[in-house]
């Protein structure tokens, strides 16, 4: 099944960018987003990635939204700027088709040749295994982590080089962290499972709770604004039951 991904940028200077791919594959890997004219009705040029049809520009807000045809089963996973070098730059928050807030970047980002817009997608439904996703963000890096979850057992995240969350922010101490599952009746509806996903630190000892979207309409679900000290045996999981 084909999703369509679509992404509005604010810019500083009041600029705007519209973005769209309408044949996302579902999955966890993801694909980039183009800019979009719709066929001549936007001031645009079409197919262009974001860094470079708005180079020297600086992107303040961003909003997703993810759309099935004739459904409103559609659920973003995690949507980011990258870097030339394939880095997290910054997520950019959104849901399902009934997300409706143009929300402030966690950091500004500079718009040069080589700046992309990637994003992925998934079909709600009522399963215990769906992808589990946690975008990080510090004052000094951001990351994305994931994973398909696994019924009743604690299955851990990683970013898209395979680190795990205390290998990639090793002595960083995260501001950030916002969640995703799409499951359309919740991560933990039979009870068996945890509610939130959750950062241990090697001990097993809690660190953090990230509460995921879950909402049958696609709202964004909130981020958890705390500081939490990350070190290189720390773990992202998520234990799901429904």
């Amino acid at each position: 099944m084909v999703t369509t991904v679509s992404i509005a940028v604010r810019f500083s200077n009041g600029t705007i960018a519209y973005l769209q791919n309408d044949a996302v594959a579902n999955g966890l890997a993801g694909e980039q987003i183009l800019t979009d004219n719709q066929g001549g009705d936007l001031a645009q040029t079409a197919g262009i990635s974001v860094g470079q049809a708005y180079t020297g520009l600086t992107a303040t807000h961003a909003c997703v939204l993810v759309q099935e045809i004739g459904a409103a089963t559609g659920r973003l996973i995690w949507a980011n700027f990258r870097g030339p070098d394939g880095a997290v730059i910054c997520p950019i928050q959104g849901s399902g088709w009934a997300t409706g807030r143009m929300l402030p970047l966690y950091r500004p980002v500079l718009m040069t040749t080589g700046v992309v817009v990637f994003a992925a997608a998934q079909v709600a439904s009522d399963s215990a295994t769906l992808i589990g996703s946690v975008d990080v963000c510090s004052p000094n890096k951001c990351d994305q982590f994931g994973v398909v979850a696994v019924d009743g057992t604690n299955t851990e995240l990683k970013n898209k080089d395979g680190a795990t969350i205390g290998q990639s922010f090793n002595g960083i101490v995260a501001h950030q962290m916002t969640a995703s599952y799409a499951s359309n009746i919740g991560m933990n509806e039979a009870g068996g499972g945890v509610s939130f996903l959750f950062v241990t630190a090697s001990d097993g000892t809690m660190k953090a709770m990230i509460p995921a979207q879950q909402s049958s309409q696609g709202f964004e679900g909130p981020s958890i604004n705390y500081p939490v000290q990350l070190l290189q045996n720390d773990g992202l999981f998520i234990n799901t039951d429904t």
